[in-house]
């Protein structure tokens, strides 16, 4: 029943929604308080003034308005605006803007609040048929931008929380340091020194485990070295050897032939090196003689 009966506002006015309307329960009340007193006038109960009073109630307009404000028609109170407006009539109302009756619907209103005899002008949903579907047009229109606007803050929502955890997962190891509102002098504002954060690594660790890391001493594994590196190194040492043994015998045997005042200069056998010092030119020929009597593996 309360279905049919908010099909028939809405085809008056498309503004006739809670809370200009009375909300579905009281509704319900009003309705269920209607039908006691329907139930008691069939049985004849109830004096004659009760009974007259029921009936001029089905005479007029079921009001379920919030507004119970009187209207009044400017031909009715000598306004000056009278026949010079598309609305007759007026209202001195005190509601919330909310619940507040449409201007364009006062004069049906009025109507519909007092007894109309026969089928009259003001019935409802005929003389502002076409006003009604445009206000409908125009509720549906709002509705749907209404909609569209709201898509779009979640879908910018969305968009900005994906980015918020997207910059936690690059940054997540430094901790964004706060602005210092105190500050006096603009080195103060922030403070550079950012705080590490544990990596995540270690955080799926347990105290004890990290504990046994930093006691337990790291074992180093022995990795062999590869064995012709060391060949090819001990080759070379070895012919450097037998080089320098070589040049000092040839020095050796000059200085015999010219005579033990006479010297050789070191360029003549090493134009290119620095001369050694006798130690190492010793060690260098002991090398060279050990290693020319072992031969080295292939």
């Amino acid at each position: 029943m309360i279905v049919p009966l908010l099909h028939q506002w809405t085809k008056a006015n498309a503004l006739f929604k809670p809370p200009v309307i009375n909300q579905c329960r009281t509704i319900e009340l009003k309705l269920t308080k209607l039908w006691h007193k329907a139930v008691e006038t069939s049985l004849g109960k109830g004096n004659l003034a009760r009974k007259n009073e029921f009936l001029h109630t089905l005479d007029t307009l079921f009001d379920i308005l919030t507004c119970k404000c009187s209207i009044q028609l400017c031909s009715e109170s000598n306004c000056s605006h009278s026949g010079k407006r598309e609305n007759n009539s007026h209202i001195d109302c005190g509601c919330p803007r909310e619940k507040k009756i449409p201007v364009l619907e006062l004069e049906f209103i009025k109507a519909q609040r007092t007894k109309a005899e026969g089928q009259g002008s003001m019935q409802m949903g005929s003389i502002d048929y076409s006003e009604t579907k445009k206000q409908i047009a125009n509720a549906k229109k709002r509705e749907q931008i209404r909609e569209r606007e709201q898509k779009k803050k979640m879908k910018s929502e969305e968009a900005i929380q994906r980015e918020e955890e997207l910059c936690q997962d690059v940054y997540h190891f430094f901790d964004i340091p706060p602005i210092n509102v105190n500050a006096t002098k603009l080195s103060e504002l922030v403070d550079l020194s950012l705080e590490v954060l544990e990596p995540p690594l270690t955080t799926s660790l347990t105290s004890q485990e990290l504990r046994n890391l930093k006691e337990t001493p790291m074992q180093v594994p022995k990795w062999p070295s590869h064995t012709q590196s060391v060949e090819r190194c001990v080759k070379m040492v070895t012919e450097a050897a037998g080089h320098a043994k070589k040049s000092k015998q040839a020095i050796t045997l000059e200085q015999k032939k010219q005579g033990a005042g006479s010297t050789v200069a070191w360029k003549w056998c090493f134009p290119r090196v620095t001369p050694l010092d006798s130690d190492v030119d010793d060690e260098l020929v002991e090398l060279g003689s050990a290693s020319s009597e072992d031969e080295l593996p292939n």
